[in-house]
């Protein structure tokens, strides 16, 4: 590597006479660093001018990416039946109301056959329940009668219509069932869009109700769910900037505002759960790690690049160009006093005068 050392250089400027007579005024001599400007090319330095910036006070934290509680959804069956078809594979993206599983078995048949008969029966007990009533009114039949009539009538109505709900969840027509036109199976639907998650299901399986077949989950809903320290929860409030990575991947950041913030410390991790609104969802993968920053205030500052600050001993330096030939530049040490850092920026405590500095390629320069 190349170091460049400070040269004490006497700018002088000779003025000559017709009759040769030479007069010299010699410039005060000051300290400069030279940096011959084929050193310039080769280093990759660059000049420019301290800038104002954005600063803030940042809560880092870890995470997890999580679907929103309406962005997922488990499966499973509202009648006993076995796995006839599998409509979809794991990963597979999805419509809200896709085919997913084919389901027949005796239970469906035979809740079939219970609608029917109860629709037909349902048809005897009104007309038999409103007979009864008109003879009630009339005092040709008695109370117990027409309150037995009533019962039957009720009971089987509320009968019927639990099992007309159950058929038309499933999809069904059921005026094609009431005639006695039955179907040999049903399908599953997708509740939600999104892809299949999982699927905990195979063909010639019989599955209870109770089971879950299947898992799908709307990676549009996707949410960040952050975790901080308890004596950070006093900053955090809704709507604040967050910044987080993936992988630790820190050159790709991804943007979120906070949305909601907990009340509850977790006994195990002594942290506290807060979640956030992904604005860009893109990429993202349900319970990937990730850890950011939460800007809790934020101001803006004089600063310059990182890579403008020239540290000796305990002092640190810009260097502003001082002067230019047409072979080097002179660049001046201008002690500075730096504040906070963010963003690969260093805050400036003390105003500079307008001038040009070196901003990149400092790193081989050396103050002796």
């Amino acid at each position: 590597m190349k170091a460049y050392k400070i040269i004490a250089l006497a700018l002088s400027m000779s003025i000559f006479s017709c009759n040769h007579n030479t007069e010299q005024e010699t410039i005060a001599e000051t300290d400069l660093i030279e940096i011959t400007k084929a050193q310039f090319e080769a280093e990759g330095m660059e000049i420019g001018e301290p800038g104002v910036n954005e600063f803030a006070e940042m809560v880092h934290f870890t995470g997890t990416i999580i679907p929103a509680v309406t962005g997922q959804a488990q499966v499973s069956l509202p009648i006993p039946g076995m796995i006839k078809n599998i409509i979809v594979k794991p990963g597979q993206n999805i419509n809200k109301g896709s085919l997913l599983f084919e389901v027949a078995g005796n239970e469906f048949v035979e809740t079939q056959k219970d609608y029917a008969e109860s629709y037909a029966l349902l048809e005897r007990l009104k007309s038999e329940f409103l007979r009864a009533k008109e003879l009630y009114e009339q005092n040709i039949t008695t109370e117990k009668d027409y309150l037995l009539a009533q019962s039957n009538y009720l009971g089987e109505n509320a009968r019927y219509n639990g099992l007309k709900i159950k058929l038309e969840t499933m999809g069904l027509d059921v005026t094609k069932i009431e005639t006695g036109e039955f179907y040999s199976s049903f399908f599953i639907k997708s509740p939600i869009r999104g892809f299949v998650a999982a699927i905990d299901a195979a063909i010639g399986q019989y599955v209870e109700p109770q089971q879950k077949i299947a898992d799908i989950i709307d990676d549009q809903s996707y949410q960040l769910r952050l975790s901080f320290f308890e004596q950070n929860i006093n900053k955090i409030e809704q709507g604040q900037r967050v910044v987080f990575f993936l992988g630790g991947n820190a050159t790709d950041p991804y943007e979120a505002s906070i949305s909601s913030v907990g009340r509850t410390i977790m006994h195990e991790s002594k942290s506290i759960e807060g979640f956030a609104e992904i604005k860009n969802k893109g990429n993202l993968v349900n319970n990937q790690f990730v850890e950011g920053d939460v800007y809790v205030t934020s101001d803006s500052a004089l600063s310059v690049p990182e890579t403008a600050v020239l540290y000796s001993e305990n002092d640190s330096y810009l260097l502003a160009l001082e002067n230019e030939t047409n072979e080097a530049y002179f660049f001046k040490p201008v002690k500075i006093e730096t504040g906070r850092k963010t963003n690969n920026f260093v805050e400036l405590l003390v105003q500079l005068p307008d001038e040009k500095v070196l901003i990149k390629g400092i790193y081989n320069v050396q103050i002796e």
